[in-house]
């Protein structure tokens, strides 16, 4: 509510630092104000005032400081501009905003200052003041005192004798009338008049306190200067300062601070005269701050005493009058402007000066020229817009009107020279109503005419009661309504929409309102009159509001003003001739009272309505509430539109409200009167429908849940004879009522009880409950899954089947135990418990089954009859209840494609005919280390074994697997070794799982009708996603290669190369990717019996007669992917040692020898002591038996590199395999001083070579 509060000299802005520094007063009965501490202030001449966090004292010599609350300088103000003399003996300080105010008496004017820097921004009062100030009579003499209040300064003009009002940055407002009170009979009234104003503040309702040092009084006025009442008991009042919660008042013979409450009565005293602490000796300036803190300075002693007070009783926020409008100069720009039109929008359209070859418009936006366009050959003298944005010009050269468009283009001419009707001798102004009604005045034939928006004349205004003399100026507002500003007659004539004058105010008779009118600007519910140096304001039935403005010789004066526009909201722009400029100014409105406001109760709300302010100006407006009439009100909302509903309250309790307009400038206008309403309670609305289900006990009721909004609870009735008996409230949409007889009817109601502890209309229903016939405990069968034999470890823990268990008693049923048995495919019957079931509750449990292995000879599917028992005491007594139930049981080599995932139960790694199969092959080739000749072998072996494709006759593949539902035949891989062959899942299945054996990870692959696989080559994928011409397939980071599994018996390359072809045919269409590792957590390998099978003659003799070519194949292809990148690297530098040490290691590790050692060598061709080269290829020849050249390759890495603890290892190794043990020995006992971990690491070798004479 309080745009500024307690701003004043002596009494700044609260300062938040100063208040956190401090505890709160004491009050003990004796100490109103407790001393706090002292701020030490060298050469003090007075305490100015405080406020953004500083204390502002001015020192002797006229030096201004800004003091932080520890005392420290935070800037000085400047005391010249250039050569000019800003400060010579400051004597108060106010601040606002941003802004610092400083009057100095020496240089009589008020200089601004940056509140936060000190920064030195203008000043004004004397003759060379700022906008709008001095230069005819209104300049300051000797000032003293100044106060600022939601956007007017109050300056205290002493050696005038008056209180001189200005805009925030100097605008001249006007001086502030003093006025009395008649005095009652018989008494006698203090002087309203002011002798000697020393000092000046205001409080939050506009009051106004003037310290007169002509008769040493404190004089009340209250916001428009009228004479209230004087503080009393002061001897020499010396200086002022305005709290929130009173006024204090320094009293210059006793030396002591007497503080008053806002109806000006003595509420305590604090301070005296003397050397002591927090005693004074010359009081200079006294202010005050945030937290009940109060600031006496010192000049006797050099300081400023800090003082905690107790508080005391705020003035109310509310009600509120509007409070004075202000204005502020927002700026200028240099142009020479003959008339001025506004657009409503913030845009400004100018007629400039005169040229030779006609005039020229201009827009104006931002006090920047954004649009410009010349007239030829026409005399623009007036200028008006419609509401399309044309713009309309009297041209005074051919004596007409013009309408033109946006670029300036003629859409238009209207009238033409002369006398006659349509006709003009001089046209001065143009307006266009709303309606398209085109009004000219004409000062040349003084009159007003009327056309239609195309051109045809109507009428002319007037007749006997008004007879214009010089029409200079028309205005419309929103209603159309015409305002004629008639120059001659000093008068301004209202029109309505339909022609008819409403009435006239100005200059009716002598001594009239306007000494020199020149323009007018006419807004939503103001007249602007341009009127010499000054403007004035009236409201739209006359009545004078404000005056502003004066000449002065100052910068953006008023001396020569021509024109005046509005630019919509609260902006006004002013034409200056002489110093040809254009400025810019904004009202600072204080909306006046919302209308009609009234305020409507609803359920746990108060709806609020008022008339919306015609001002465009107005922005918001703040909603305020209260407990009572007469105070207490608190901000609860501000709202955009002329409406609000304050939701939430409390029915039954009487809430009190007002509202204020919001101005576009930030200031809060005046209070409504208050409306009062009391919220209604919410009466719940009755439910629609209340269902209810029975047994022989009990009922169970049950409907839709109510709105949540106010919800409370449920209210449950059951009738019995004539009455109603309350016999359940809930929260929850259901309740049961127990203990009931059974075959009996009953009736009952149901209602929703609201937080506001009303009911909505009982809803009844009736019902009777059952003849007793059911079992006492009742087992259903909720759900038995078909058993898939190859997978029964999974129904240990998702079980097989759901039952559901109710008590169908009037009493409770505790620690209930439930068994289930499929007999002879279970060794015992898994259990399961309920702990409690209450009367006619009912409860879900899952059948859980351990199956033994017996389960995995069924060769036949098989239905099983399952027994389900529940248990139960009662009295002591067991009573069991039972029910049997068949199940499906499917033989091992079932499946159903509804769980994919279920197929992993037939890759079977662990299986001892598979090991077998993974041994024989592996112990074939033991030095081969690379996943796809290790695959390469798997499979042309299993192709050697005679291992065949042939569709499953009765269930193929490419028609079950698109059937979710279908049982399908699958073989475990056991199966298809003994048969020696199989559907293409059953290959996959026996592929997959010799190479899980292996540890080589496979991932199954489906297709529409078709299942194959592929695995791991171990192989990262390059980041620039190389496959080998789609080769390979990447693969979470992996290169991957896929197997077209029926086509054993072929070569490996060919089963790879369709593998691939048949991935990339269906990687974005159908494709889709199983992993046996994570379905194994679900559906695990299936456990057989064991099997003495084994496979024989798989040597790899054999394998490679029968494909020959096609291990050397893979080989070159896997080194070829696996060195590429050091192959791209040796083809720009051939020289590249490590890319050709990589790559020999490469190419030995997948067992490519012979290009592996010429690597090997290339690396010793170019650097002869490379112990990495020389070490590995020691390594190839220790694999080819070549013993004494591995020591001599050992031996000379070795010297390469004789810190390397690894290669004497070798070295030992080589030295054993030739039988030279006690060069084995050294070679072990030097890696052991290099390194001592290594005994540890090779203990076997230590063990043989230690023990060694």
């Amino acid at each position: 509510m309080r745009k500024v509060l307690a701003i004043f000299s002596m009494g700044l802005i609260c300062s938040a630092a100063f208040a956190a520094e401090l505890p709160g007063g004491k009050s003990n009965g004796f100490i109103k104000a407790d001393f706090k501490h002292e701020i030490g202030v060298a050469k003090l001449d007075r305490l100015l005032g405080s406020g953004g966090g500083y204390l502002f004292v001015a020192r002797d010599g006229g030096t201004v400081e800004a003091l932080q609350p520890d005392g420290k300088v935070a800037y000085t103000l400047a005391a010249k501009e250039g050569k000019t003399q800003l400060l010579k003996h400051p004597v108060a300080a106010a601040s606002a905003d941003d802004m610092l105010y400083v009057v100095d008496s020496g240089t009589e004017q008020v200089l601004l200052y940056g509140l936060k820097d000190g920064k030195f921004l203008g000043r004004f009062g004397a003759g060379v003041s700022g906008f709008f100030g001095g230069g005819d009579g209104q300049e300051l003499q000797s000032p003293r005192g100044i106060a600022v209040h939601e956007g007017v300064v109050y300056v205290a003009d002493t050696g005038n004798r008056r209180i001189q009002l200005f805009g925030v940055n100097g605008v001249f407002l006007h001086t502030l009338e003093l006025s009395a009170e008649a005095p009652a009979q018989g008494k006698k009234t203090s002087s309203h008049q002011l002798g000697k104003a020393a000092d000046i503040a205001l409080d939050a309702a506009g009051r106004l306190y003037v310290l007169d040092d002509g008769d040493n009084l404190v004089k009340v006025y209250d916001a428009n200067g009228r004479y209230l009442h004087a503080l009393t008991g002061i001897d020499r009042p010396d200086a002022l300062a305005l709290a929130e919660d009173g006024v204090y008042v320094a009293d210059e013979r006793s030396q002591s601070i007497l503080k008053f409450d806002f109806a000006g009565q003595l509420v305590y005293q604090f301070g005296s005269r003397g050397e002591g602490r927090s005693q004074t000796k010359k009081i200079a300036g006294l202010a005050s701050a945030a937290g009940q803190q109060v600031f006496v300075g010192d000049a006797g002693k050099a300081l400023i005493n800090v003082f905690q007070t107790v508080a005391g009783e705020r003035i109310e926020p509310l009600p509120r009058g509007a409070g004075r409008a202000s204005v502020k100069w927002l700026g200028g720009i240099e142009l020479d402007a003959l008339r001025l039109a506004g657009d409503g929008k913030g845009a400004l359209y100018a007629i400039g000066s005169d040229n030779q070859d006609g005039g020229h418009l201009l827009k104006l936006q931002n006090n920047k020229v954004v649009g410009e366009f010349k007239l030829k050959e026409v005399q623009p003298v007036a200028l008006a817009l419609d509401g399309e944005g044309a713009i309309w010009v009297a041209d005074k050269n051919k004596k007409r009107v013009l309408k033109l468009d946006a670029a300036g283009n003629e859409l238009l001419g209207v009238g033409s020279a002369g006398t006659g009707a349509g006709q003009f001798g001089n046209p001065s102004a143009v307006a266009v109503a709303r309606s398209g009604l085109i009004f000219v005045a004409d000062r040349g034939n003084r009159s007003v005419q009327v056309f239609r928006e195309d051109g045809v004349f109507l009428n002319k205004l007037g007749g006997s009661a008004t007879r214009f003399e010089n029409p200079v100026a028309m205005g419309l507002d929103p209603g159309d309504k015409l305002f004629v500003l008639d120059a001659g007659r000093g008068s301004i004539s209202v029109f309505s929409a339909d022609g008819k004058l409403m009435h006239q105010f100005g200059k009716l008779k002598e001594g009239g309102e306007f000494g020199k009118p020149l323009d007018m600007a006419v807004t939503a519910d103001e007249v602007l009159v341009l009127d010499g140096n000054r403007v004035m304001a009236f409201d739209h039935a006359g009545k004078l509001l404000r005056v502003f403005g004066a000449k002065t010789t100052g910068v953006a004066s008023l001396g020569d003003p021509v024109a005046l526009a509005s630019g919509g909201g609260s902006t006004l722009f002013v034409a200056e001739h002489a110093d040809r400029r254009v400025e810019t100014i904004s009202v600072l409105y204080k909306p006046q009272a919302p209308k009609k406001f009234a305020a409507q109760k609803s359920v746990h709300a108060i709806d609020l309505q008022w008339a919306p302010a015609p001002a465009a100006y107005v922005e918001s407006y703040r909603i305020y509430r209260s407990a009572r009439e007469d105070g207490g009100y608190v901000r609860i909302a501000t709202s955009a539109s002329n409406t609000y509903s304050d939701t939430d309250l409390t029915p039954g309790s009487l809430y009190f409200y007002r509202v204020a307009a919001l101005s576009d400038g930030g200031f809060e206008g005046a209070s409504s009167d208050a409306v009062s309403a009391v919220p209604d309670k919410y009466v719940p609305p009755a439910l629609a429908a209340v269902q209810v289900e029975t047994n022989p006990w009990q009922a169970r009721l049950s409907w839709e849940a109510a709105a949540p909004k106010y919800f409370a609870a449920y209210r449950i009735y059951q009738k019995e004879g004539e009455n109603l008996i309350k016999v359940g409230e809930v929260s929850e949409p259901a309740f049961t009522r127990d203990g009931l007889t059974p075959e009996t009817a009953y009736t009952f109601y149901v209602a929703v009880l609201s937080r506001d502890d009303t009911e909505s209309e009982k809803i009844a229903v009736e019902t009777q409950t059952e003849v007793f016939n059911r079992p006492p405990l009742e087992i259903e069968v909720v759900s038995l899954k078909d058993v898939f034999s190859n997978s029964y470890k999974q129904y240990e823990r998702d079980g097989v089947g759901l039952i559901r268990l109710t008590n169908n008693t009037d009493k409770k049923m505790d620690k209930i135990r439930v068994s289930f048995v499929l007999k002879n495919f279970m060794d015992f019957a898994t259990e399961g418990k309920v702990s409690r079931l209450l009367p006619g509750e009912s409860e879900e449990l899952p059948l859980k089954a351990v199956f033994n292995n017996s389960i995995l000879t069924m060769t036949e599917d098989s239905a099983v009859q399952a027994l389900i028992e529940a248990s139960y005491f009662d009295n002591g007594k067991r009573e069991t209840y039972s029910r049997n139930a068949t199940v499906n049981v499917y033989d091992k080599h079932r499946l159903t494609w509804d769980e994919r995932e279920r197929f992993s139960v037939f890759v079977t790694p662990k299986d001892e005919p598979v090991l077998n199969l993974a041994r024989a092959i592996v112990s074939e080739y033991r030095e081969t280390k690379d996943e796809a000749q290790l695959a390469a072998a798997l499979f042309n072996g299993l192709g050697v074994f005679g291992l065949t494709y042939i569709q499953d006759p009765s269930n193929p593949y490419q028609i079950t697997s698109g059937q979710a539902h279908t049982v399908d035949y699958l073989q475990f891989p056991r199966e298809t070794l003994e048969r020696k062959s199989g559907d293409c899942d059953d290959l996959v299945a026996v592929y997959s799982s010799g190479l899980e054996s292996m540890g080589i990870a496979t991932r199954v692959l489906e297709v529409p009708g078709h299942m194959l696989m592929m695995f791991a080559t171990g192989i990262p994928a390059d980041g620039d996603g190389y496959t080998m011409n789609n080769l390979y397939v990447i693969h979470e980071g992996m290169l991957w290669i896929p197997v077209e599994t029926t086509l054993v018996g072929n070569s490996f390359i060919k089963a790879w190369e369709k593998g691939s072809e048949t991935y990339y045919k269906y990687k974005d269409n159908g494709l889709s990717v199983l992993d046996i590792h994570s379905a194994w957590e679900n559906f695990k390998p299936a456990s057989l019996p064991s099997s003495d099978w084994k496979v024989s003659g798989l040597t790899r003799a054999v394998i490679e007669k029968k494909y020959p070519g096609d291990s050397v194949s893979v080989l070159k292809i896997s080194s070829q992917i696996q060195t590429r990148r050091y192959l791209d690297i040796l083809k720009e530098k051939p020289g590249n040692i490590d890319a050709n040490l990589q790559t020999g290691i490469i190419l030995a590790r997948i067992g490519d020898r012979n290009e592996a050692m010429k690597y090997f060598d290339k690396v010793l061709g170019l650097d002869a002591k490379n112990a990495a080269a020389l070490n590995n290829r020691g390594n190839l020849l220790m694999i080819e038996s070549k013993y004494q050249e591995a020591v001599n390759a050992y031996r000379a890495a070795a010297q390469a590199s004789p810190q390397d603890s690894l290669i004497q290892i070798n070295l030992a190794r080589a030295y054993k395999r030739l039988g030279h043990n006690k060069s084995a020995k050294s070679a072990f006992l030097k890696a052991k001083k290099l390194d001592p971990a290594v005994q540890k690491q090779y203990r076997t070798l230590a063990q043989e070579l230690l023990n060694t004479l």
